[in-house]
């Protein structure tokens, strides 16, 4: 009833085998103020009716009447976020990478996500995260080389280089981290995701499309903060995939291929079937979401129907998306963090090496700035493998000690009474009778 059982593997993870964790940066601001109010003096109605969905508690499907949600199709909506959120170039004032400090612009990509336009950092290369790449359609996307062929399940190719991308941390402590300083420009806020200032941060797989907006850790600015990163490792036992999916409940990247996704996570699993139910019922997918060039991309003319789909669940199902089960080999990381205050006093030396600071006094770097450092502390890490808990040798080899032990009993013990009985006994009474008497 219960084959599989989850234990700690003794042989850890080590550090040059894991690689540091893909980083989703994104400003809590939703409009650049300065952009929105050029938008409300000077944009068209469709302009204006976007920047107010973007900023209104209210649903697209009240805000947008119907001879405007028309004109605000995808590509409309799409030159708008870009236009009205905060770039990466902005965002980004210092990268260091393994104590080198690098251009911020050659670690981080712009990429939309469910939270608009935020910067990504060590994400895999589309070519090794998608099966089709080259048709979708999305903002154009650089990456360092040479890029490796990772996955949680294989890992690193044996002939992977050292400086392979997606990276590794070559040692602990934030020496041999990733230290950044994020600019949230807290004059230019017109309407946030948050009540408060700063960013929102996830760390994920590699391998995955970030949900930031439910997932995102917020870290406000005028703060210095060390993250220690702290992975949770799954694996497998390769004799795992003859017990029935429907005990161990989680796959193998063999048994289970996604049409956009190269490598089967559970994550990645759900960004499909979401997409897949949403693309059945209103014709069309979030921008955010996976699809390819000829894929519809919900327009505001569609608010009406995506607007309900957080609730939908279809006919025959408890949840909307139950084939999607966990991956029998899973990498996920998970933070620790401590912060202090910044003081204006401590931050002179910041501003001399920051190129977008060198302008700004201390008060705006302690007011808008956040120093955030992202590190591993240990140079091994440990493993829950899962793996059955009866095989075939174990089987073996509890019903051989079973045998002996019953064989044991039931012939040698009826051998040693049957002796003690017959034999025994006819041995000692002939010793007696040879025994004579002293004589005189």
């Amino acid at each position: 009833m219960s084959p599989m059982i989850v234990s700690i593997n003794p042989e850890n993870m080590p550090l040059h085998k894991l690689p540091f964790p893909a980083l989703t940066i994104c400003n809590v601001n939703q409009a650049k103020k300065s952009v929105a109010e050029r938008y409300k003096k000077f944009g068209d109605s469709i302009d204006i009716k976007l920047l107010e969905s973007l900023c209104s508690d209210q649903t697209d499907a009240d805000i947008f009447e119907d001879n405007i949600a028309g004109n605000a199709d995808w590509d409309h909506t799409r030159s708008f976020l870009i236009n009205v959120t905060q770039p990466c170039n902005e965002m980004l004032s210092l990268c260091i990478w393994n104590s080198a400090s690098m251009n911020c612009q050659d670690l981080f990509n712009a990429q939309l996500t469910d939270e608009g336009l935020c910067c990504t950092f060590n994400v895999v290369h589309r070519e090794n995260m998608f099966r089709n790449p080259r048709d979708l359609n999305d903002m154009n996307i650089t990456f360092p080389l040479p890029s490796v062929d990772w996955t949680p399940e294989s890992g690193f190719p044996d002939n992977a280089p050292a400086d392979g991308f997606p990276w590794r941390a070559k040692g602990i402590g934030t020496d041999h981290g990733l230290t950044l300083v994020l600019d949230a420009n807290v004059a230019e806020y017109y309407c946030a995701s948050t009540k408060s200032p700063g960013f929102k941060i996830l760390l994920h797989n590699p391998t995955e499309t970030p949900n930031i907006a439910k997932l995102g850790e917020v870290y406000g600015p005028g703060i210095e903060a060390r993250v220690a990163i702290q992975p949770r490792i799954l694996d497998a036992q390769p004799t795992l995939k003859f017990i029935d999916v429907n005990k161990r409940l989680c796959l193998f990247s063999s048994e289970k291929k996604l049409v956009f996704y190269r490598t089967y996570t559970l994550r990645n699993c759900e960004m499909e079937c979401e997409a897949r139910i949403m693309l059945d019922v209103c014709k069309c997918v979030l921008y955010y979401m996976p699809k390819n060039k000829t894929t519809r991309v919900c327009g505001k003319a569609d608010a009406k129907c995506y607007g309900n789909m957080k609730k939908y669940v279809p006919r025959g199902r408890e949840r909307a998306c139950e084939e999607c089960l966990p991956a029998c080999t899973e990498i996920s990381y998970f933070e620790r963090p401590s912060s202090a205050m910044l003081s204006k006093f401590l931050v002179g030396h910041y501003i001399q090496s920051i190129t977008l600071a060198q302008n700004k006094t201390a008060e705006y770097f302690t007011e808008n700035m956040l120093v955030i450092h992202f590190y591993f502390e240990d140079n091994s890490f440990m493993r829950f493998t899962k793996g059955e808990i009866f095989g075939l040798t174990e089987f073996l080899s509890n019903t051989g000690g079973l045998l002996g032990l019953c064989m044991g009993f039931s012939m040698m013990s009826a051998v040693e009474l049957l002796y003690y009985i017959t034999l025994r006994v006819l041995c000692v009474a002939r010793q007696s009778k040879s025994i004579q008497p002293f004589n005189k």
